[in-house]
């Protein structure tokens, strides 16, 4: 993969060291991603409430979560082809009204139909959000803190996990499971209004922006010039970091819930500890990609998920549950995610970033985000259960991706 020089750089434009506009960047982006993954995550908590409420059974419950990470493939390539042409911060502000407004509705969903298509409505605004604000603010970090700023990034998908989980434990006794959307949708809303008044433009964006054909088509550039490769990789990892961890976002409160028989109090305080642990992991895994490399960080992080896999056979010991959900957090949730961010970034020019990233991206949450649940909810009863089907996949996800991991070159100090 090369790297272009962008047209029209200076030091005052890419500063070495943090600004205050990179701070800004830094923490609306991220609580951007962190509302984003707490409207995501809310439904991973009622997912027996719409199998009661609409009569399904647990696979086609879980089809809507599924349905919904194939959308945001949608979302990540339109997202990111308006991205490529448009800028990153317009069309990081409109994803993220589209997906709050589809949230709010969500809450209106009076039949399984209804849900489905709105929910798939949801998940185009959630991959446009990603397509964009990644992009926006990998360019925007100075290139020496830009794994730093990717772990704390990513992990806002914990703080969102975590922000869903106080919401489903103060709120969902008194106010059901729809209530829960209408909350959850007022602090994107806020955010987005925020980026519209408070962000400039990626630099790096409007540097190049004059040196590219207004009409070009950047999705037609991620298979041209030497970047096949570069395009394949970035979505085979991607593939496999969701299947690593969304069997654990999605069937894990279920898990603690059906086969635990574990109250709303314990369900939460398991699903915080996960993700305080992916917090700590996103943060640490980000310092230390910027130390070690890309690489090195991603495949000891897979080393310890793969270690950590046995847990879910184990939640009714609580000493072995609480101890190895925070490993495994800390190592899936946290350090395999945590250089992701900017590892896909450092994949693609400026010019084709916002596409590249949004449609591998979520390419890889159709495929290991979406598919991989289902295989997980259709073969547990076949290997035993869900707590088997957890750890199997979990396991084998851990192993593709030290393999794929090492296939690829490192890439840290990469010029975006």
């Amino acid at each position: 993969m090369s790297h272009q020089p962008a047209a029209h750089l200076s030091g005052a434009q890419y500063p070495q060291e943090p600004t205050r506009i990179n701070f800004k960047a830094l923490i609306s982006i991220g609580l951007a991603w962190a509302f984003d993954a707490m409207d995501f995550s809310i439904l991973t908590f009622v997912l027996i409430d719409i199998m009661k409420d609409y009569h399904v059974p647990l696979t086609l419950a879980a089809a809507v979560s599924s349905a919904t990470t194939f959308a945001r493939l949608g979302g990540g390539l339109f997202g990111g082809l308006l991205g490529d042409y448009w800028g990153r911060k317009m069309s990081l502000v409109v994803s993220i009204l589209w997906f709050t407004v589809f949230e709010f509705l969500t809450g209106f969903s009076i039949g399984f139909s209804l849900l489905f298509l709105v929910r798939i409505l949801y998940g185009i605004g959630m991959g446009a959000m990603y397509a964009n604000g990644t992009p926006m603010l990998m360019e925007m970090m100075p290139a020496k803190w830009r794994g730093l700023a990717s772990g704390l990034m990513q992990s806002g998908f914990s703080f969102g996990y975590i922000f869903a989980a106080i919401i489903y434990r103060n709120w969902y006794g008194n106010l059901g499971w729809h209530s829960m959307f209408f909350i959850a949708c007022i602090p994107a809303f806020l955010v987005a209004i925020y980026i519209w008044m408070q962000l400039p433009e990626s630099p790096r964006w409007k540097a190049e922006r004059d040196e590219r054909k207004k009409n070009s088509i950047p999705i037609s550039e991620l298979f041209g010039n030497g970047n096949t490769w570069s395009t394949l990789h970035a979505a085979i990892i991607s593939i496999v970091a969701f299947s690593v961890t969304f069997p654990i976002n999605t069937f894990y409160a279920t898990l603690l819930k059906e086969h635990g028989h574990f109250g709303a109090s314990v369900i939460a305080d398991t699903i915080i500890l996960l993700n305080v642990a992916g917090i700590i992991g996103n943060i640490l895994g980000g310092y230390i990609s910027d130390l070690i490399g890309r690489k090195t960080t991603i495949v000891v992080s897979a080393i310890g998920t793969l270690a950590c896999s046995f847990v879910f056979g184990y939640i009714t010991s609580d000493v072995i549950r609480d101890v190895f959900t925070f490993l495994i957090g800390l190592f899936s949730i946290g350090g395999v995610w945590a250089a992701i961010p900017t590892y896909i970034a450092e994949h693609f020019e400026t010019g084709v970033r916002s596409t590249g990233q949004g449609t591998t991206y979520h390419f890889g949450a159709a495929l290991g985000g979406a598919v991989v649940p289902l295989i997980v909810s259709s073969m547990a009863a076949s290997v035993g259960g869900l707590a088997h089907a957890m750890t199997y996949s979990v396991a084998v996800a851990s192993v593709l991706m030290i393999v794929f991991t090492l296939m690829w070159r490192e890439s840290k100090g990469s010029q975006l």
